[in-house]
């Protein structure tokens, strides 16, 4: 037994010496003293050199001229507009002749206002730096949030990570650059800083008997109620961090419950649910100003809060009342049973409106299918929005995204075990979870959501590299060697956010190497500026709408932008994407002055062909509407003189695919050829120099082709003739179009040279082509002035409307001085539909110009101000309801003095018809839309108006009947295909205006 003692004895000897470890170095053990110091406050210090950075490499694009983004030309008119009034309530240069009421969250334009009025404008700031770099300082300020919310939720180094890869991550630098000041920065910076202040909140303990010694905790819930508020007014968007609040204090309570924490439970409820009632009771109050601006959601908001302070009250009481409390199954049935019945409960009062919480980015109409932010997520956007490599300024790998879902899944998995374990989870783990989860699912659902996941992103993966540095610190070691390991693994780390900083710098130097308003839109848009007046209104595609309005660049009023007048998309859209009168609509009523057409649109045409109704949805996913062709593209143009064929010849995946489409138009000869048996229904429009466009056939002589490429259908020039007419180009710079629009024009004059106007012989003397004309007529080699009476047939384009009781007269000038007046014609109607010429006699006298004058009434003046009923401020594009009347007070501009004026509301309605049904995502389905003019509501007539603003005060009611009887007439004819987009009431202004059809010269 004693040499079996002694052998043990040994045994024990050899292992304890094999296990002792070598005394630790002194240098580990002085890291060992300096690592909790250096971790905490040598982190923060690395924080604020990177938050100072990432706001360097945001402000790079500070330096263009111009705004990167178009709709931040809009926010910057409206930040002028809170700078000078507080908060903003109308803007006179969208959605003409009214103007608008602004809406929303105007909090995105009153807190940089307010910073700006209260902090930089003192330091010598001008309105254009401060708003130039106010986003580049939001987004600054959230990476030192994120910070101290890792930091707060987690861990030093999860903060750290997470602060770095926010710094350096695309999906957070695409929206706080220079040039992008859109409200989801300030929203995701306020937010940051909610959940922060609420994390200190719930963690600060308090003598509430003694507010003095209180104060933290008082003093962490005002600042998590004001940021709440904040970030509420920041944007639009920013249902989804109320959201993630609410879900957040409906889940963190049925765990507690579950788990029979109900003291804890107690707790949660007592100290936070009145801190957001207090938020939605303010948020409700300020709705109405409205510094924010969803006021429904704000409703639903408190209608969920009041259905988990009412499960709560059941969690918390319910055992005194007879339920059983026993065990975890019990609790839980509970929490299901009473949760299944307010969804039913939910459901029965919202109907479909209750999934709005969940589909953020679901439009059922067909615009929102062809608007690429709200398009459908994929793993290719993921990982170009959330990679750390980016190469030519495409991520590579997506590891951003992939270490915040395997730390999910760490969270999860830590969260379940903790559970298994009978050890509740804390509410930080439950926020990350909660947030992250939100964050995912509007991630997929829509690529606008990028930059609202980019905070619950950044901060799960942060916390999968703070959980790898944890648990190193955490090893069973000297307190010196984990310290190293911790440092040499962060610098193992290192080179991720340096190589994302690399990348990030490098794209945002491209971005800012050169204007993103092209020079051309820059010398039409000044040019406009400088020889228009500034009452007039121009349109293009609605892309440009802000920089029309802009006052950078037009400061003209648009028909239609980027967040407004959605109705007049697909009316612009028909025009654009048809010819002859399938293409004619009512722009006057738009009071357009000039239509910008831009060669580049060919690119969003397959957008603006579906909304306009010229192709199906099918065609639009899968039939490009214009292809480049020549040896840069890849293809060439050939001709088979055996077959007498033209044809594209397309080099494609080491073969060649030949196109013959139908129709080729040469447009150095303007010779038309047309191929006998076609295999694609494309026309092939040929250059000068062997490169060429196709178009799609069912647009290829569409108005826009027409006037972006200054070409004319060979196939109806009669139908070209007219467009001319009425759209005089005025500016060119090659590829962008400015065209003078008129809703009346002479596009042919004809002069009977002997007969009759019956049977005679009439010889063309002008057509719309020529610009200006000549009143002479061709003799031999020359041609002689047409002095003396004449007869004459005028053809006169009305376009989208028709001429009704008009006067035609022709006015003689001898260098600007009147000199003959003549009524050729009263009580004129043209239908614009059906038009046929008029025959009339001329006395023509010697003169330098001429002019056909058109007098009819028509509307002038546009809104300047806004538009007030019985005293508050109302839609001025509807400021009556139907049935209902009041005392209406507008201000209204005019370009110049008129007498008897009549104040109208104009009912008009957008609809369009579905022939082949509703389902908008069937191949065959396609729309037809129309704009249409109800009726004219007098309101007050006999006015005179002055040029320039003008007070109006009248008494106005409106029918109650006046939009639905119309409607339901268009029901009997359309039935089930029928769809209202919108329906308008604005304040127009009728009075005797004059046209001028045509100017010609001696």
């Amino acid at each position: 037994m004693r040499e079996v003692a002694d052998m043990v004895k040994n045994v024990d000897k050899k292992k304890n010496k094999q296990t002792k470890k070598p005394p630790e170095p002194e240098s580990l053990k002085k890291l060992a003293g300096v690592y909790p110091k250096l971790k905490t406050y040598g982190i923060a210090v690395a924080v604020l050199i990177i938050a100072y950075y990432g706001y360097l490499i945001r402000m790079k694009t500070a330096k263009l001229k111009y705004f990167v983004d178009p709709d931040t030309f809009y926010h910057f008119e409206i930040f002028k507009e809170a700078v000078k009034h507080g908060i903003p309530s109308y803007f006179a240069y969208a959605d003409p002749p009214t103007g608008i009421k602004l809406g929303g969250s105007l909090g995105l334009y009153v807190i940089p206002a307010k910073v700006y009025n209260l902090v930089f404008s003192h330091l010598g700031y001008s309105e254009l730096d401060f708003f130039k770099m106010w986003t580049p300082l939001v987004g600054a300020i959230t990476i030192i949030g994120i910070y101290l919310l890792g930091r707060k939720l987690h861990s030093d180094w999860a903060g750290f990570w997470a602060a770095v890869f926010l710094a350096f991550s695309y999906s957070s630098y695409s929206k706080t650059y220079s040039g992008n000041a859109r409200g989801e920065a300030p929203f995701l910076m306020f937010f940051v800083f909610a959940v922060l202040a609420m994390a200190y909140y719930l963690d600060e303990g308090a003598d509430w008997k003694d507010l003095r010694k209180a104060w933290k905790k008082l003093l962490w819930g005002v600042l998590f109620i004001v940021f709440s508020w904040l970030f509420m007014m920041s944007w639009d968007g920013s249902q989804f961090g109320l959201g993630v609040l609410i879900a957040f204090m409906g889940l963190h309570p049925v765990i507690l419950f579950t788990f029979g924490r109900i003291g804890e439970l107690r707790k949660f409820a007592y100290e936070f649910y009145p801190l957001m009632l207090i938020v939605l009771l303010g948020a409700l109050l300020m709705t109405g100003i409205p510094l924010i601006g969803y006021r429904p959601f704000v409703i639903f908001a408190l209608e969920v809060y009041l259905a988990i302070v009412a499960l709560t009250a059941v969690m918390l009481f319910g055992e005194k009342a007879g339920l059983d409390y026993s065990d975890k199954k019990h609790r839980f049935g509970t929490v299901l049973g009473i949760g299944l019945l307010g969804f039913i409960a939910a459901y029965a009062y919202f109907g479909r409106n209750l999934w709005k919480f969940l589909a953020g980015a679901y439009q059922s109409n067909p615009l929102y299918q062809t608007v690429a932010e709200l398009a459908g997520t994929n793993w290719g956007y993921v990982k170009d929005v959330f990679s750390i490599h980016y190469v030519n300024g495409a991520g590579q790998d997506g590891m951003l995204y992939i270490f915040s879902l395997v730390g999910f899944l760490i969270l999860l998995s830590r969260m379940g075990w903790k559970l298994h374990r009978g050890d509740i989870t804390g509410y930080k783990e439950v926020f990350l979870a909660t947030y992250y989860a939100a964050a995912t699912y509007f991630l997929w659902s829509a690529v606008r959501f990028s930059f609202q996941a980019s905070g619950a992103v950044m901060l799960l993966a942060g916390l999968l590299l703070g959980e790898v540095i944890i648990l190193v610190e955490k090893m069973e070691d000297t307190l010196g060697t984990k310290a190293m390991y911790a440092v040499v693994l962060a610098l193992l780390l290192l080179p991720l956010p340096v190589m994302g900083a690399k990348d990030m710098g490098r794209i945002a130097d491209g971005m800012a190497a050169g204007e993103h308003v092209p020079q051309s839109w820059q010398d039409t848009l000044l040019w406009m500026r400088n020889n228009t007046n500034p009452l007039d209104s121009a349109t293009s595609w609605w892309d440009y709408g802000y920089w029309i309005e802009s006052s950078l660049l037009s400061q003209r009023r648009a028909s239609t932008d980027g967040g407004h007048a959605y109705d007049r998309r697909y009316i612009l859209a028909k025009f654009f994407s048809h010819s002859g009168n399938d293409g004619e609509v009512d722009f006057e009523a738009w009071g357009l002055n000039y239509l910008i057409v831009w060669q580049s649109d060919i690119f969003k045409f397959n957008a603006i062909s579906y909304l306009g109704g010229a192709i199906t949805y099918g065609e639009y996913k899968n039939n490009p509407m214009f292809m480049p062709v020549g040896a840069q593209y890849g293809s060439t143009i050939g001709f088979d003189n055996r077959s007498k064929t033209y044809y594209v010849a397309v080099f494609y995946n080491g073969g060649i695919l030949q196109y013959v489409p139908e129709i080729i138009v040469d447009l150095s000869t303007g010779s038309v050829y047309q191929n006998k048996q076609p295999n694609v229904p494309y026309v092939l429009y040929v250059y000068p120099g062997g490169w060429g466009i196709m178009a799609y056939d069912r647009i290829a002589f569409s108005n826009f082709v027409q006037l972006a490429f200054n070409y004319v259908d060979p196939r109806n020039i009669t139908d070209s003739l007219k467009l001319w007419a009425n759209f005089k180009l005025v500016k060119s710079t090659g590829d962008v179009n400015t065209y003078d629009f008129t809703p009346f024009g002479v596009y042919r004059m004809d002069v009977l040279v002997n007969g009759t106007a019956s049977n005679g012989t009439w010889v063309p003397i002008y057509t719309s082509f020529m610009g200006k004309g000549r009143l002479e007529i061709p003799e031999g080699n020359t041609t002689v002035p047409l002095l003396g009476n004449h007869t004459f047939r005028i053809y006169i384009s009305a376009f989208g409307r028709d001429v009704k009781d008009g006067t035609l007269i022709f006015e003689a000038y001898n260098n600007g001085t009147l000199v003959s007046r003549e009524i050729l014609a009263r009580n004129l109607y043209i239908n614009h539909l059906n038009e046929t010429p008029i025959t009339v006699n001329i006395d023509v006298p010697n003169a330098t110009n001429y002019r056909l004058v058109l007098i009819q009434d028509g509307p002038v003046g546009v809104l300047n101000g806004p538009v007030k009923v019985n005293g508050k401020e109302v839609s001025p594009s509807f400021p009556v309801a139907p049935g209902e009347s009041g005392d209406m007070e507008l201000t209204a501009a005019f370009k110049e003095d008129y007498s008897n004026v009549t104040l109208a509301l104009r009912a008009s309605i957008v609809y369009y018809l579905t022939p082949n049904g509703k389902d908008i995502y069937k191949d065959n389905f396609y729309l037809d839309p129309y704009q249409e003019i109800i009726t004219y509501i007098p309101v007050k007539s006999g006015m005179s108006v002055k040029a320039g603003d003008n007070v109006i005060k009248a008494h106005v009611s409106v029918p109650g009947d006046v939009f639905s009887a119309y409607i339901e007439k268009l029901k009997e004819k359309y039935g089930d295909n029928f769809v209202v987009y919108s329906t308008r009431l604005e304040p127009v202004f009728i009075t005797e205006k004059e046209y001028v059809l045509w100017e010609g010269v001696s």
